[in-house]
């Protein structure tokens, strides 16, 4: 686009002249909102892919337009709107990209892919100055047509994008911020959104400075802008083949320095001066170019002005102003860019024009005039920037104090530190509290290592286990002598003679002691001891001791061997068997950092299957983050395993929903049309049945005894797959729409507050597509399948549902028909226990297997106070009163019948019973001991937040029986 770019502004500058450009930016500030909103009812409807796709095909027709534009009268109308129009199209392709990519890289994979997309993008640019030059040879408007190509070119690759590319999930909570915006955004309109981004300005110093800086920025790359146009068009005589050629050439040097900055400076400046000096550096360099024109107006220093500008802009104060950012609160971001786009941009450019406007009168005389302008503009330039750096350091340190500071953003921050900066630091290890002294420590070793080697005998004396396990980490390894290696290894903590051992190793003359320390951990029966040996290992390469790691009896050995496998980048020898176990583990966090690694590690061809067979499993699993990361580590590295994902779309549980959630997010169009399939007639079942259990709901009312229990089971049948098919539809759509904000709607969607579910539908379907948007809505909506008529089933009706292939569908219909069975009388008395009532037929059964069934008469004890609880009761039939015996009289505490749990409290505590419990009529109970009920709760969270619940309610009910038996007190009387 590039190409059109130098042919529209050359025709531009050579038929309206350079001094139509503040009109120009007028006219540009006011297409900025039709432009946004354009491109969100293209997304809305179209999706980002497809809203992408029809902006590049618009181009491609624009293109073609211009250029019969251009042939029929190439006048100074035409050149002007040629121009506006190239402008809104560009800036319409800009928006549609970032937001293409952006939905198949979270937060952190963006900071490591955007810096490579920008430098193929500086190409880009460079390839496209060649390219004007040689054709601009024979004439300028021919260049059109290389934006027409490459605009239905870049529509067609992006097909095979996001069929390749795979929708991660998110990881930051910076992700997450980033999304609830854009659903805030949908919900509540532009402007309160503006109204909210306000509040932050008016509320912070440093906001407001960004903004400020923002502003003055923009106006001074529009008069920037014009400068440089007046000097062309003098300089080259308004010939256009001159001024194109000279204006494809000044944006291939640009970029070229771009480039070149991008690579080896901008690391460099960041590195050694930090984000608080680089922000300087186009201000003055903008400064110095606008005195050299001021000073002597000629080509040599309007390129000069053109080049540092655009080139340092893109190169250096860019990657600047990304890390500024983390200065801020997360959760500002979002709202921050949203005002700089909408307008901070629009409204430089319309005060840039209308202001350049005024005096064109000067400028059209003499040149100088926007010269010194730009001199004066420059050095406000400055003072932002510098306003901006001062209240940025002070930011750090606060977000230092506040332990919300990462190294990293610490490190570019400030640089190399000053004297006063390191003594902070050391004042911060002296007397810190525990955090702030090990984040300063190790800030203080990347920033002045000799500093830190300075105070190395204080942090090995320190009392924090940490400072002294840093001292050794961190400290270059010759500026420990082997007197403190040899007190280190005494130590009492393993980390710190692992931590001496590999700095034994790194020394120049290696230290003796080192292996013998290594092994002795190694071979160590404390597990602590051997984690801080499989630390040690990626450090000195010990492949064996990390394999060992991997298969150790305790977690958190095999989780830091894990740990020392991704240090060592995965190149570790006879390593696939030990993962591949560790993908199997039934510890969730040693799973889940496995699955973690399996997302960048490629198999041995033998162990292959093995390995695709353990993402498989990890897609049936009743941990949710370890359901998410197989499918990542699926979709990325193996994605020919994912049709082991098909036969899971059939299971009940979370699994078919996790199997949909990956074929859709792997991109490979065969899978996502089977899981396409899949979900559509799911979805057609889920509506049929939701209309049956709406029918049935609704001939409840005029139904008692065995028929009304028989179709009490039938519906909640019925809505176990209703539900599922639901979920199913959720996870489809957390794929393909999990970067747009999907996880916000959805907890829209379970908010008890109507009106946020509302909502929360609206931007479902607006999601799209309609084939899955649509029918899922309905079913997250179930007040719609009310029917106007509620009737009975017919036998018909049931004797189908009967034959329907879901098992619970099949036997709750059966039940209905035939009666319950006592199986299902006790899977109905459990649905009916509030801890129990979310949890599915499936759920409940497995549930069931694990509890037995007792009898107690009326007026027997079932526990005692002081008795040992190990166990917890639900009342299935009866009542249970629990008492305490006070001064030999029994007070009764609370009365319980069916439905009802006791004994919760000492399951979960362990502790003696509190009270005692008797049964006051004949009561039936399912007992579920305390192994069997962690086994549940970690398998089903849910339920221990229905504990929770309970436990929370019976705390205010006693509040409110001690406050109304308080006896109220008549003040006293002298």
């Amino acid at each position: 686009m590039y190409t059109a770019f130098s042919a529209a502004q050359s025709i531009f500058l050579n038929k309206s002249g350079p001094h139509a450009y503040p009109l120009f930016f007028v006219v540009l500030a006011l297409t900025v909102w039709p432009m946004a909103t354009l491109q969100g009812a293209l997304t809305r409807r179209f999706g980002v892919g497809g809203a992408f796709r029809i902006v590049l095909v618009a181009n491609s027709v624009a293109a073609i337009a211009v250029f019969v534009g251009y042939t029929l009268r190439e006048d100074a109308t035409v050149a002007f709107t040629s121009y506006v129009v190239y402008s809104v199209a560009f800036e319409l392709v800009m928006l549609n990209f970032w937001s293409f990519v952006t939905q198949h890289f979270n937060v952190l994979e963006g900071k490591r892919i955007f810096p490579v997309i920008a430098a193929g993008s500086s190409v880009g640019y460079i390839l496209s100055g060649v390219t004007t030059t040689i054709v601009a040879v024979f004439a300028t408007e021919p260049l059109m047509f290389i934006w027409a190509f490459g605009s239905i070119a870049a529509a067609m690759m992006s097909v095979g994008l996001e069929r390749t590319l795979f929708r991660p999930a998110f990881i930051d909570d910076a992700d997450q911020f980033l999304v609830e915006h854009e659903v805030e955004r949908k919900q509540h309109g532009a402007v309160a959104v503006l109204r909210r981004a306000l509040e932050h300005v008016t509320g912070s110093r440093l906001v407001l400075a960004l903004v400020l800086l923002a502003f003055v920025l923009q106006v001074v790359s529009r008069v920037g802008d014009y400068l440089v146009a007046v000097l062309f068009v003098s300089a080259t005589h308004n010939n256009l083949q001159e001024l194109t050629i000279l204006i494809g050439n000044a944006w291939l040097a640009s970029y070229v320095v771009q480039l070149v900055v991008s690579l080896a400076i901008a690391p460099w400046v960041l590195n050694r001066l930090g984000v608080k000096n680089a922000i300087l550096v186009l201000p003055v360099f903008t400064l110095i170019g606008f005195a050299a024109v001021a000073i002597n107006p000629v080509l040599a220093t309007a390129l000069f002005l053109f080049i540092v500008r655009n080139g340092l802009q893109t190169g250096l104060d860019d990657p600047a102003q990304n890390v500024l950012g983390g200065a801020l609160p997360a959760q500002v971001l979002p709202r921050l860019l949203f005002l700089l786009d909408n307008m901070v941009l629009p409204g430089a450019a319309l005060l840039s024009g209308v202001g350049l406007l005024l005096l064109q009168w000067a400028i059209v005389s003499n040149v100088r005039a926007l010269a010194v302008t730009g001199v004066v503009l420059g050095a406000l330039f400055i003072a932002a920037a510098w306003r901006v750096r001062g209240l940025y350091v002070d930011a750090i340190y606060a977000r230092l104090r506040a332990h919300a500071l990462s190294l990293a953003d610490y490190q570019q921050a400030v640089g190399r530190p000053t004297s006063d900066q390191i003594a902070e630091l050391e004042g911060f290890i002296r007397d810190g509290d525990d955090r702030t002294r090990e984040f300063a420590a190790a800030a203080l070793a990347k920033a002045s290592p000799d500093a830190f080697a300075e105070m190395l005998p204080e942090l090995l004396g320190s009392e924090d286990v940490l400072v002294r396990r840093l001292a050794l980490q961190m400290a270059p390894p010759d500026s420990i002598n082997a007197d403190q290696l040899e007190a280190a290894r005494d130590d009492d903590d393993g980390w710190i003679r692992a931590a001496a051992a590999v700095a034994g190793v790194m020394k120049k003359d290696r230290w003796e002691g080192a292996d013998a320390v290594l092994r002795a951990l190694d071979a160590s029966e404390a597990p602590g001891d051997r984690a801080a040996a499989a630390w040690a290992a990626a450090f000195v390469a010990d492949d064996q001791t990390v394999v060992k790691a991997m298969r150790d009896a305790d977690s958190r050995v095999r989780l830091e061997g894990l740990r020392s496998f991704a240090r060592m980048k995965g190149t570790v020898a006879e390593a696939a068997e030990p993962l591949v176990a560790c993908l199997r583990d039934p510890d969730f966090e040693v799973r889940r950092e496995a699955l973690r690694q399996a997302l960048r590690w490629t198999p041995p061809v033998d162990w292959y299957q093995p390995y695709a067979e353990a993402l498989a499993e990890g897609l049936a699993s009743n941990d949710r983050d370890v359901r998410r990361l197989a499918a990542e580590a699926m979709a990325a590295q193996a994605p020919e395993a994912l049709s082991l994902a098909l036969p899971l779309l059939l299971q009940r549980d979370e699994t078919s929903p996790a199997a949909v959630e990956a074929l859709v997010r792997s991109g490979r169009p065969e899978l996502f049309q089977r899981a396409r399939e899949h979900l559509e007639a799911q979805l057609t079942d889920g509506l049929h049945l939701a209309r049956l259990s709406a029918r049935i709901a609704g001939a409840m009312r005029r139904l008692d005894g065995d028929a009304a229990v028989g179709y009490a089971l039938l519906r909640i049948g019925l809505d176990d797959y209703v539900n599922g098919a639901a979920e199913s539809g959720l996870a489809a759509m957390r794929a393909l729409h999990g970067k747009r904000g999907f996880a916000t709607v959805e907890r829209g969607l379970s908010s008890v507050h109507t009106q946020t579910r509302v909502e929360a539908l609206e931007t479902l379907i607006n999601f799209g597509p309609g084939w899955l948007a649509g029918p899922l809505a309905r079913l997250l909506e179930p007040e719609s399948f009310d029917p106007v008529l509620a009737r009975p089933l017919s036998q018909s009706e049931l004797e189908s549902l009967a034959g329907h292939p879901d098992k619970w569908v099949r036997e709750t219909a059966d039940a209905a028909l035939q009666g319950l069975n006592d199986h299902m009388k006790e899977l109905i008395a459990l649905k009916r226990v509030p801890l129990f009532s979310t949890l599915t037929l499936d759920q409940l059964a497995s549930i069931d297997r694990l509890m037995v069934t007792r009898h107690y008469v009326k007026g027997e004890t079932v526990f005692r106070r002081g008795d040992v609880g190990a166990e917890l009761y639900v009342i299935v039939d009866g009542e249970i009163r629990i008492h305490l015996d006070h001064a030999g009289h029994a007070v009764t505490l609370a009365r319980h019948g069916a439905g009802n749990v006791v004994g919760e409290m000492s399951v979960f505590d362990e502790e003696p019973r509190s009270a005692g419990a008797q049964a006051m009529a004949d009561t039936t109970i399912r007992v579920l001991r305390r192994d069997r009920l962690q086994a549940i709760v970690i398998e089903h969270p849910e339920v221990l937040l229905e504990f929770i619940k309970n436990l929370s309610q019976r705390l205010r009910a006693m509040d409110q029986k001690l406050e109304s038996e308080t006896p109220s007190r008549e003040p006293a009387t002298p």
